[in-house]
């Protein structure tokens, strides 16, 4: 099982910053905002099982598999605290590595994860299943593309859309986006893994999400006992749509840890 990193900031003291990829996601999502980091922190980002650069491998995906295999990266680097940036499903792994490998968590930052998931958002989630398994990766880029960015990040960057189709496809695999797609059906619901959260930690939601509602997110900050955090004139995908925004508020957290 082989997992690729990326590491910035290489000599900085500390716990590290770990962010952790959306579905479709890679490391080369979180470029820009590594190198911001790097000034003040040693910052990792790893691609999970069936993303990027990273193989699948043989065993079935779950929750558990992936908070097991980011307890191995760390080991190997040696890494023993962490502090944890979820986007998405990267917020799922990041919930789940924290309510397991409790004692090397120092602080959580959960963006765009719901502990209510709605109707409409399990929807989005099988469509895009749906479009994969009858269309292929790009078919299902083009139909998720619309429920991750606002409209205000569209309507600027509307000459890039094709370019992100093009990345998506070369950076993603049909296999592990498949197997994604159909772990997390299974997944657990956030609420009993938030339940089991004991460190500081933040929510941070986009007001145009469609996957997220402001009774999912608020819900999770109160489990979590967190301060929640919504992003104006945003969609699902924060640190891309308001990077100024969303290391401003992971910034002016990590600060007071």
């Amino acid at each position: 099982m082989n997992l690729h990193y990326d590491i910035y900031g290489k000599e900085h003291a500390g716990a590290p910053i770990v962010f952790l990829n959306g579905m479709t996601q890679s490391t080369a999502h979180w470029k820009s905002h590594g190198k911001y980091f790097s000034d003040k922190f040693r910052v990792i980002a790893y691609d999970a099982r069936g993303q990027g650069k990273s193989s699948l491998g043989l065993e079935p995906l779950s929750l558990e598999l992936h908070a097991a295999d980011l307890n191995e990266l760390l080991a190997s680097l040696p890494v023993e605290e962490v502090h944890l940036v979820g986007f998405s499903h990267g917020a799922r792994i990041a919930l789940s590595f924290a309510s397991t490998y409790k004692d090397k968590v120092k602080s959580l930052t959960l963006c765009s994860a719901t502990a209510i998931p709605s109707v409409r958002a399990k929807t989005i989630i099988k469509s895009w299943r749906e479009v994969l398994k009858r269309g292929g990766l790009e078919a299902m880029s083009w139909c998720a593309l619309p429920s991750i960015l606002g409209p205000d990040y569209l309507r600027v960057n509307e000459r890039l859309i094709r370019g992100m189709i093009r990345a998506s496809v070369e950076r993603n695999s049909l296999t592990g986006t498949t197997a994604l797609l159909e772990a997390m059906m299974d997944y657990p619901d956030l609420s009993e893994l938030a339940e089991k959260i004991s460190c500081p930690t933040q929510i941070l939601y986009g007001i145009h999400d469609p996957l997220v509602t402001v009774e999912g997110a608020q819900e999770l900050g109160r489990l979590c006992k967190g301060e929640v955090f919504v992003v104006k004139d945003c969609g699902h995908t924060i640190p891309i749509e308001r990077p100024q925004i969303f290391r401003s508020i992971v910034e002016n957290f990590l600060r007071v840890q």
